[in-house]
């Protein structure tokens, strides 16, 4: 109870001590100010413009670097002096999805060693789809896949990969946004 009532007695005090009674101080309130000309206004807007498009411009580079995959591109959409705004990222299916082959596979009657593929999809003009093996830019291998409303469970729109069949093929199962796709494969131990 004490310690309310000392409380209480130093907030009055302090209350008391503001000095809010005193103006006398508002004639030097201005005092250490500069009044600066239309000139150095400008300037200073220059220069923050300057540091708007510099934070605008790093941010296009970085938008850039997430859309391509990183470094530069010669897709004329990725051009750093485009406007960030006009860059549309890249579907999965068009930067291709990434499938880890355990078994040697058999694609177009050649043999596909075991490793890491991009997957590709195409239709053809008769609406064929096909699913392309690429390592790195290199085209090894293209499939011929039927198309299919089933989803595998998959828990993304965007999928590959590799299902056992039996003791001689592998069902590789495809998705995308336009379509899911599968196709069956002969592999080689």
């Amino acid at each position: 109870m004490l310690s309310i009532i000392l409380l209480f007695i130093a907030s009055s005090i302090a209350v008391a001590d503001d000095g809010w009674e005193d103006f006398s101080g508002i004639d030097r309130a201005w005092d250490g100010q500069k009044s600066i000309t239309n000139k150095e206004f400008e300037q200073a807007i220059d220069t923050l413009e300057g540091n708007k498009k510099k934070k605008e411009a790093k941010k296009r580079k970085k938008l850039i670097k997430k859309v391509g995959g990183g470094g530069t591109s010669l897709h004329s959409d990725l051009n750093p002096d485009n406007n960030i705004n006009d860059i549309t990222p890249l579907s999965k299916n068009e930067e291709g999805l990434l499938l880890n082959v355990p078994v040697n596979l058999v694609v177009d009657g050649k043999i596909l060693e075991k490793g890491f593929y991009k997957i590709l999809s195409e239709k053809d003009d008769n609406n064929e789809i096909y699913l392309l093996f690429y390592q790195a830019h290199t085209l090894l291998g293209k499939v011929r896949a039927n198309k299919t409303e089933d989803d595998y469970d998959e828990e993304t729109i965007d999928f590959v990969n590799l299902l056992p069949y039996n003791d001689k093929f592998v069902k590789l199962i495809f998705g995308s946004l336009e379509f899911n796709a599968y196709a069956y494969l002969r592999y080689e131990s």
